[in-house]
């Protein structure tokens, strides 16, 4: 057995649940040493894995690697998708699953979510470390077997598509497996919860508005929506008018964490009173739910704009005033579905095979290195050796295997069946 190496520093001071989400990144950009393995070191098992990647037409599967539940619900949402239509790709229901014929990989990170731990240790690298891994996870053709598998006997789909459903992991793996794809010349595609969400209100956005996040304290916290907003701001005031530009570089996005409870309309006057409380008063063009329960309240938030906006009553002015034309609540999964799909068409990547789509379920394992003191009652990391592990320190403390028969434990299954009882049909039934 190795000895695990433990990464920490101190503890960063509680953040107020209101965080400047625009704030600038100064530092500049260097791949984690494993991105730079997997490009440069033929030798490596992680330059194998990418080196299955770039598959031509429609072979390969599509990848969605994060947490537990948000890779769950995305999983679902993809098989159950039916936003296009399918001969000409138009926005439109046809009553025929947009993605037809194809695989849904879920790839269940089990052993590194949740990903906010690292920041009380300051172990940001670590989420990048992370990230790539399951990005070379997801489109080599192999995976181990079982948690003693080291030949990583196991054949899998390679991914063509990759999805990144924890805003965490995207916010801080997006840049590194950006430079893997674009460092090895690979087609395989990437996409976020984040960058899919961000994208949408902007392209829609009005000018002289703002982008609202109703999100988690650990989200907010973590300014993932700032780094990303700011690069995806650069890209659009690029492309449009100088008009655009100005309003671009004024724009802001504001990320709250506010509780609510009750009607969707006291829900919504509740996150709309937070952002004019917090000094706020240029018209949001739109809010990303970037929380499973109100991502799947976004038709029920959406009906209570509408229905705030039909309001004659003196209260709901001050409401009205912050809500541009066309504003709308969003679900990230929502979103990263729609563009799956338009990158599947442009690329022509679809299988076009008349079938429904399946699903075959892959999970991260604590490694056999990983002596057995080290870990839990349940078998898994406690917090201190987890969020305290070192990126690049040559130990592997989890490897990924398929969803087999007891590998999910009985909790897990019940969570799987309510969040996604398409994806847990799937994967039990093929047991």
């Amino acid at each position: 057995m190795l000895k695990l190496e433990i990464y920490i520093k101190a503890a960063v001071p509680a953040l107020l649940f209101l965080v400047s989400c625009s704030r600038e990144h100064t530092d500049v950009f260097v791949p984690v040493p494993l991105a730079e393995t997997a490009v440069s070191d033929t030798s490596s098992v992680w330059h194998k894995a990418l080196s299955c990647a770039g598959k031509p037409s429609g072979e390969g599967g599509i990848a969605v690697f994060g947490g537990f539940a948000e890779t769950a619900v995305l999983t679902e949402r993809l098989l159950s998708a039916d936003m296009f239509d399918n001969i000409d790709g138009k926005p439109g229901q046809d009553g025929l699953a947009d993605f037809a014929g194809e695989t849904v990989m879920p790839v269940f990170d089990m052993v590194n979510a949740p990903y906010s731990g690292y920041f009380d240790r300051m172990n940001e690298d670590y989420i990048r470390e992370v990230a790539v891994k399951g990005f070379l996870a997801s489109v080599s053709d192999r995976c181990s077997s079982s948690v003693f598998d080291r030949s990583l006997s196991a054949p899998k789909p390679s991914a063509k598509l990759v999805l990144l459903s924890s805003s965490i992991l995207a916010g801080y793996g997006s840049r590194d497996i950006g430079y893997l794809v674009e460092a090895s010349g690979i087609g395989t595609g990437v996409l976020t919860t984040v960058h899919s969400s961000v994208s949408s209100i902007f392209s829609k956005a009005s000018q002289s508005s703002n982008i609202g996040v109703w999100a988690s304290q650990d989200i907010v916290s973590s300014g993932v929506y700032g780094s990303v907003f700011n690069s995806i701001r650069a890209e659009y005031a690029d492309r449009k008018s100088p008009e655009y530009r100005d309003w671009a570089e004024t724009s802001e996005i504001v990320c709250l964490s506010t509780e609510a409870s009750g009607t969707p309309e006291e829900r919504v006057r509740a996150f709309l009173g937070s952002y004019i409380d917090a000094e706020y008063d240029t018209p949001l063009s739109g809010v990303i739910a970037d929380d499973l329960e109100l991502a799947s309240s976004v038709d029920s938030l959406n009906a209570a704009v509408d229905s705030i906006m039909a309001s004659g009553a003196a209260a709901d002015l001050r409401y009205k005033a912050v809500m541009a034309p066309g504003f709308r609540f969003v679900s990230p999964a929502e979103c990263i579905v729609a563009d799956s799909y338009r990158w599947m068409r442009k690329n022509d990547r679809f299988t076009h095979l008349i079938a429904a789509p399946m699903v075959k379920g892959y999970m991260t394992v604590t490694s056999p290195d990983v002596q057995t003191r080290s870990l839990d009652s349940d078998g898994m990391l406690p917090d201190e050796i987890k969020y305290g592990r070192a990126q690049d320190s040559g130990i592997e403390t989890f490897c990924f295997t398929p969803v087999g028969p007891g590998c999910l434990g009985d909790r897990a299954l019940e969570r799987l069946e309510a969040l996604a009882p398409e994806t847990y049909k799937g994967l039990v039934y093929v047991y």
